[in-house]
């Protein structure tokens, strides 16, 4: 009985270093894989190197800060040229465009990759739609530990965001883990190509969500809004935010565009520009070459008033 009893919890050791050994050896792979995987994370892991580039960079310094909107309605290098043109001075144009984003992501982002560094830019654009930027955005506490916290503000970020053990527990692993952190933009992938008209879907759910607001809803807070404002105005930085264009004319909460004012930010409407039509958007959501090139230019015109009027002596 005593041998048989050993024997079983022998073999059960066995099993459990073999199932410990496979979570480890996929956890590095998980690592290894991770900045390379697609565009997305490729572009979140050249974030210190932007802050690195932002420290020397040529003033005024300039960050495009969002999501795929931005990433796909800007041309830098259009936009560097046409305010270096019209001001007559150089800048330079930073891209902090990480996909599927909201403010809450953009408030902890930046105090991980720009804030802890001490490495600042003297204007940043936030562009954005309805849904982005009140505090019932969706929480993505995976992806937000995992990829947008450091261990500085991760405490905070769970104190704030997590409503509850378990989403605090989910953030906790997230941000240590890259096999479990990253499994949401895992399965988003697998979806994008086993499920016909997956992205469409995805856009329609955008559109629901910048629209479904009624009268009898609660009303929309922005707590993550003023704190990112006033974060980014501490350290001097100018912030424009920028209501982006869209096939169909969208509200913009006025208690939004309060927020945004009386924090000291500016406002850029570019919900209708003129001359935009439905057919520069590539899917009914971004922006397709042409409504970047306008999009693009209209964006370089209101900052050059901007820089003009800042740069201008005083009678």
């Amino acid at each position: 009985m005593n041998s048989s009893t050993s024997s079983f919890k022998h073999s059960e050791w066995k099993v459990l270093s073999v199932l410990a050994a496979a979570v480890i050896l996929l956890e590095l792979l998980a690592r290894i894989l991770a900045p390379t995987l697609d565009y997305d994370r490729v572009h979140i892991h050249s974030f210190p190197a932007v802050a690195e580039r932002m420290k020397v960079a040529e003033e005024p310094r300039i960050m495009i800060l969002g999501n795929s909107l931005l990433l796909h309605g800007t041309d830098e290098k259009l936009l560097k040229e046409t305010i270096s043109h019209t001001i007559s001075s150089s800048c330079s144009i930073s891209k902090v465009t990480p996909v599927g984003t909201a403010v809450r992501d953009w408030h902890y982002l930046y105090q991980t990759y720009f804030s802890q560094q001490e490495a600042h830019p003297d204007i940043v654009v936030i562009g954005f739609v309805a849904h982005h930027l009140p505090d019932q955005s969706e929480l993505k506490m995976r992806r937000l530990a995992r990829h947008f916290c450091s261990l500085k503000n991760l405490g905070d970020c769970l104190r704030e965001e997590g409503s509850s053990f378990d989403s605090k527990a989910v953030g906790l692993l997230s941000h240590f883990s890259a096999l479990y952190g990253d499994q949401p933009e895992h399965q988003w992938g697998v979806s994008s190509v086993t499920i016909p008209e997956f992205g469409r879907g995805v856009r329609k759910i955008n559109n629901i969500l910048d629209a479904r607001q009624t009268a009898s809803d609660p009303p929309r807070t922005y707590g993550k809004l003023t704190q990112l404002i006033r974060s980014l105005r501490k350290h001097g930085v100018e912030a424009y935010f920028v209501p982006m264009p869209q096939p169909r004319h969208w509200t913009l909460d006025p208690a939004a565009v309060a927020v945004i004012r009386e924090n000291g930010a500016h406002l850029i409407d570019g919900r209708s520009i003129p001359g935009m039509v439905e057919s520069e958007f590539s899917d009914g959501y971004h922006l397709a070459e042409t409504g970047r090139t306008r999009f693009t230019r209209f964006l370089a015109s209101r900052l050059s008033d901007e820089l003009s009027t800042t740069a201008a002596p005083s009678p």
